[in-house]
C-alpha cells in the first residue's frame, strides 16, 4: 500500500475540520456529534479516527487552528512600525477579520463558528489556558501600537496604553459577536464612526488639539502644539479662577472685552 504524503495527510485533516466547522455552524456545539462530522467529511469512520480520537479533539483543533490563522492575518497590521490613524487602523483590522470569516467555500462563516469555539474554550481546561494566552499576546501587540501612536504625537501621551489596547481588542471581538448575534456588522460604518468620535474628542481635548480627517494633528489655538493648554485656554482658566475668588465686575463696569 503506498504511503500517504504529508500534503495528502494535511489535506485530509483539513477536510475533517471543514466538516466540523460546517456542522458547528448548522447545528451548534452541543448538537454536533462524531457521526455528523464523519458523514459531512465524506471519509470513512476509520479514516477520521485515524486523525482524531473524538469530537472534543476535533473541536479543539478547529479552535486552535482558527485562532492561529487569524493571528497570522492580523500580525502585519498589529506589527506595523508606523500604524495609520485609528479609523484607518480599525478599518484594516475589521476588513481582514471579515475577509477571514468568508474565505472558506461552502458558505462556512468562520466568525460564526468562532463563537462556538469561544464557548468550548471556556469549558475545556486544556484549551482555556492557551486561548487566553493567545488573546493576551494579541493585546500586547495592541499596546505596542498605542505606544507608537504616542511616540508619533497622534495620541494623548497621558493615555494608559494597556487600557486603550483593551478597548481596541473589545472592538474587534465585539465586531465578531455582532456579526453573529445581530446578523451583520459593517466595516466602513465602524471606521467612519471611529473617525467622527476621535475628531470630536480631539477637538474637545484640554489642549485644544484636533485631528484632521487624515489623522494629522491640528495645532492648538495660541500657538501651542503640545497636549497641554494653549495660551487662550490658560487665559480662560485665569479668568475662571478670578471669578471663583469673588473678583466679579462691579456694577456699571464693562469687562466683556477682557480688559
Amino acid at each position: 500500500m503506498p504511503r500517504i504524503t504529508d500534503e495528502r495527510r494535511e489535506a485530509r485533516r483539513e477536510q475533517i475540520l471543514e466538516a466540523a466547522r460546517a456542522c458547528l455552524q448548522e447545528h451548534g456545539l452541543e448538537a454536533v456529534s462524531m457521526e455528523m462530522i464523519i458523514a459531512r467529511s465524506s471519509l470513512s469512520t476509520g479514516a477520521v479516527y485515524g486523525y482524531f480520537k473524538g469530537k472534543d479533539e476535533i473541536i479543539n483543533a478547529v479552535v486552535t487552528d482558527g485562532t492561529a490563522a487569524m493571528g497570522r492575518r492580523l500580525a502585519p497590521i498589529l506589527k506595523n512600525p508606523e500604524p495609520p490613524p485609528l479609523p484607518q487602523f480599525a478599518e484594516q483590522l475589521l476588513r481582514t477579520i471579515a475577509d477571514f470569516g468568508s474565505d472558506k467555500p461552502g458558505g462556512i462563516d468562520r466568525l460564526l463558528v468562532s463563537l462556538h469555539g469561544w464557548s468550548h474554550s471556556q469549558s475545556d481546561p486544556g484549551l482555556k489556558a492557551p486561548t487566553r494566552a493567545a488573546y493576551r499576546r494579541q493585546r500586547e501587540l495592541f499596546t505596542d501600537t498605542v505606544r507608537r501612536w504616542q511616540a508619533a504625537g497622534t495620541l494623548d501621551p497621558g493615555a494608559d496604553p494597556d487600557g486603550v489596547a483593551q478597548l481596541l481588542q473589545s472592538v474587534i471581538l465585539g465586531f465578531v459577536a455582532q456579526r453573529a448575534l445581530a446578523g451583520d456588522a459593517d466595516v466602513q460604518a465602524h471606521a467612519s464612526a471611529l473617525d467622527a468620535l476621535t475628531r470630536q474628542c480631539s477637538a474637545g481635548h484640554p489642549g485644544g488639539r484636533g485631528v484632521a480627517p487624515g489623522g494629522t494633528p491640528i495645532p492648538a489655538r495660541g500657538g501651542d502644539t503640545g497636549w497641554g493648554p494653549g495660551q487662550d485656554q490658560v487665559a480662560g482658566l485665569r479668568r475662571n479662577q478670578g471669578t471663583q475668588r469673588g473678583d466679579l465686575p462691579r456694577q456699571g463696569e464693562d469687562h466683556s472685552s477682557g480688559a
